[in-house]
């Protein structure tokens, strides 16, 4: 039996239908809320990766690559996606990267209007990163894949196994015990 959009469209909406959803409201609300579209971007980017086949280890910075300038900057966008996604996941601030010895701070800027650039700040240089343009590249991606859901089955079928995969968190004996005694307590 075919696998098509409409047996797909729930996951899709609410995977990266809502990661563009949302990432449209804070840009058309200017809400300055940086931190949160940088790592709504990072999410998208590691859901279409695993759209794209990678669906174990959701390699962000590839598809992060593709919204960077070409040349230098894509070769360094494995670590800039840990710096940015992984920093702003974990400790709520970008990683600092480390060149040479030196630390350069990164900016993650609203009014940006390059995906990224080098900047002469007080100690020295930083780094900017662009929400609007790095935005606009993602919807622009998942508008992209969403068509290629729509017409491609084989698209389909890698899109539906990303989707499924990990998506279950089995309690072990002990938390299943505590979770009886929840849903007992609460009277069901």
């Amino acid at each position: 039996m075919p696998l098509t959009f409409a047996d797909i469209k729930g996951e899709f909406d609410q995977s990266l239908g809502y990661v563009r959803q949302d990432i449209a409201w804070l840009r058309e609300h200017k809400s300055g809320l940086n931190y949160t579209v940088a790592l709504l971007i990072g999410c998208g980017c590691e859901m279409l990766a695993a759209t794209a086949g990678d669906y174990k280890k959701r390699r962000g910075e590839r598809v992060l690559r593709e919204m960077l300038p070409s040349g230098d900057w894509e070769l360094l966008a494995v670590r800039l996606n840990t710096a940015l996604r992984d920093g702003l996941a974990h400790g709520f601030d970008t990683k600092h990267l480390k060149v040479d010895g030196k630390k350069f701070q990164i900016y993650v800027s609203w009014d940006q209007p390059e995906a990224i650039k080098l900047e002469p700040v007080a100690k020295g240089l930083g780094l900017f990163v662009g929400m609007k343009p790095l935005s606009e590249a993602l919807i622009k991606k998942i508008d992209e894949c969403e068509k290629l859901l729509r017409s491609d089955e084989d698209a389909r079928k890698m899109f539906k196994k990303a989707y499924d995969h990990q998506r279950e968190a089995e309690f072990n004996k002990d938390e299943t015990k505590a979770w009886k005694r929840l849903v007992k307590a609460a009277g069901f």
